[in-house]
């Protein structure tokens, strides 16, 4: 953009105050060209010093591409921008400040340890209690978005946690598994209040080019989508095998099989587990009914839906019994999801009625619109956490959180009664 920064007085430092985004000037393709061309006509190094000041832009060779928007081509790495830059920049603030010490660490890492850490997320052990040596950007982002919320509340004064709130529903709503321009926007204005209450609250030397960037985010996601699809934690630690599976390298590449076929994306596949795997339909996959399904309890969810392409082969573990008392669950559940009291068990099959086996296949996980959901079983005890609409026996509804104990594809095959 075309935002211009002063100095702070008495320094030497620059003052990156202004964070009312409707009185920003965005620069545009033909701008960052025209001031690049006249940094590169000039002709004494002094000349070009005070043109990069005054701009912010030298000449490269990428001008000459017409067809290459220079300005919104440049993308800004949510990684290093939200967690790497501010999330540790805070708390380095504090630290300074004072508002946060060694005995407040103590009783901030007994407080994490009673946190029910979802499984997509890095554990920080105990780096809190050492005052967060170390940290990699997997475990700024565990901080920001799961921990910090929690063991802050008492920790910092309330004007510091409501504005440190507003930087973690920024988060929250840019890495979502499915963002919608709504959450763009809502995630745009939380930085901004976030921004702006960084200048009130704190010494205007806290803030640095990196918040200037968090109010161009937005046009990032506008024009290249979720931050999955580009944010660096896929090349995080020299790209170790396993470091970050959970998203751009597993989410997106693996599923285009073609793509094994090309040398260097080697590194981005993972060898075939083991197990079995499954395919089942998908191309009558519909996304609008599948977001109505989460929302309309009138519609019958029967377990047998289509999936998207991208949960698909299903991996799945050989046949096993099902427990006697989940066996008992299901049978019910297909009863009232078919209406028909007559589909019977093991115990008590009745002629010519439908009947339920108690075989199923276990499936480690499945991938459904970039969300990986988990079991607890077979996976350290850290299974996904969902909010699950039922209606009761009286007609009320109520949402209930639980853990996912164990997916699994089970084979069945009704008779409808109408």
């Amino acid at each position: 953009c075309k935002h211009q920064f002063s100095r702070l007085a008495g320094t030497s430092s620059v003052d990156y105050s202004g964070f009312d985004f409707s009185k920003w000037l965005l620069r545009t393709k033909n701008d960052n060209r025209k001031d690049a061309e006249i940094w590169r006509n000039a002709t004494k190094p002094t000349e070009r010093q005070r043109l990069e000041v005054a701009h912010g832009v030298r000449w490269s060779e990428l001008h000459r591409l017409q067809y290459f928007d220079i300005v919104r081509c440049t993308i800004i790495d949510p990684m290093h921008n939200l967690f790497l830059g501010t999330a540790k920049r805070m708390l380095e603030r504090w630290v300074a400040d004072g508002l946060i010490d060694d005995k407040k660490l103590v009783a901030m890492q007994k407080a994490v340890e009673k946190v029910v850490l979802p499984p997509d997320y890095t554990s920080l052990g105990t780096k809190i209690a050492k005052g967060f040596p170390y940290m990699k950007a997997d475990e700024w982002k565990s901080w920001c978005l799961v921990y910090s919320p929690v063991v802050l509340r008492d920790v910092l004064p309330l004007p510091e946690f409501k504005n440190w709130i507003e930087f973690v529903n920024a988060c929250r709503y840019f890495t979502k598994p499915s963002v919608s321009e709504e959450d763009i926007e809502k995630g745009h204005k939380c930085l901004e209040e976030f921004c702006k209450g960084c200048e009130t609250l704190y010494d205007l030397d806290l803030l640095s080019p990196n918040m200037h960037l968090h109010l161009h985010l937005r046009q990032t996601m506008i024009d290249f989508g979720p931050v999955y699809g580009y944010w660096l934690f896929s090349f995080e630690r020299q790209f170790i095998e396993e470091s970050w599976k959970g998203d751009f390298v597993r989410r997106l590449l693996k599923p285009m099989h073609a793509l094994a076929c090309f040398e260097i994306f080697d590194k981005f596949t993972t060898n075939n587990n083991n197990t079995n795997t499954n395919t089942y339909l998908s191309h009558y996959f519909s996304i609008s009914e599948y977001l109505e399904a989460s929302q309309n309890l009138s519609m019958i969810i029967r377990g047998n839906e289509p999936l998207t392409l991208s949960a698909l082969p299903l991996k799945t573990r050989p046949l096993s019994f099902m427990p006697k008392h989940e066996y008992d669950c299901l049978v019910e559940y297909y009863q009232a999801a078919y209406k028909n009291p007559q589909i019977s068990g093991c115990k008590d099959v009745i002629d010519d009625s439908p009947f339920v086996n108690d075989w199923i296949e276990m499936v480690k996980s499945v991938d459904l619109l970039g969300q990986s959901y988990k079991g607890c079983i077979g996976t350290n005890g850290r299974g996904s956490y969902i909010q699950a609409y039922f209606t009761e026996r009286t007609g009320s509804e109520h949402a209930y959180v639980g853990e996912i104990q164990y997916l699994f594809v089970h084979n069945f095959r009704p008779t409808v009664l109408l």
